[in-house]
């Protein structure tokens, strides 16, 4: 009797010592799952070299101004294909006859044209009158963003009226 006593004893500590076992060897994974939305940033500045949007110059008959005004254009843009700044040009119409027109070729004295350069007065890298892409860029730019100065050179014809002459120089930000 004491033989089977002891078997008995036996099975009951190994059919106990599995379950506590499997607590200890095997916890539960616990998971956190975290998502992080990134709002969208595009901001396009100009610093003007007017005052406010408008630069405004007087020039007499036949003259030529390589720096009539300039402008710093400035994008900041994280969307992820890149972004572009596109530049339309309307010809300077006169407040009595006539006009000036947009020209991407730099101006001469008597030409009558105008035009938007990158960079400097001395810069000849015109932005075309069609399709102009003042900035181009791939891919998010957003640690210090882009910027671009353009300057305005403006020729008036030997026989142009007096007068007021107006037009606009347009830029567009826009993602890819």
């Amino acid at each position: 009797m004491k033989k089977s006593l002891i078997i008995g004893a036996s099975s009951l500590v190994f059919a106990a010592a599995p379950v506590f076992g499997v607590f200890a060897a095997n916890p539960s994974a616990v998971q956190d799952t975290l998502t992080v939305t990134v709002d969208e940033i595009c901001t396009f500045t100009r610093n003007s070299g007017g005052s406010g949007a408008t630069i405004s110059n007087s020039m007499t008959a036949g003259a030529l101004n390589s720096n009539f005004g300039t402008n710093t254009f400035k994008a900041v843009c994280n969307a992820g294909s890149g972004y572009s700044v596109a530049a339309a040009f309307t010809a300077l119409a006169g407040s009595v006859s006539g006009s000036i027109t947009y020209s991407a070729t730099t101006p001469t004295a008597g030409s009558g044209t105008w035009t938007a350069a990158k960079g400097g007065s001395s810069s000849t890298q015109n932005l075309a009158a069609s399709n102009a892409k003042l900035i181009d860029k791939s891919g998010p730019d957003t640690s210090s963003g882009t910027s671009q100065q353009v300057t305005y050179k403006v020729s008036t014809q030997n026989d142009i009226a007096q007068g007021t002459y107006t037009g606009t120089a347009t830029y567009t930000l826009t993602q890819k």
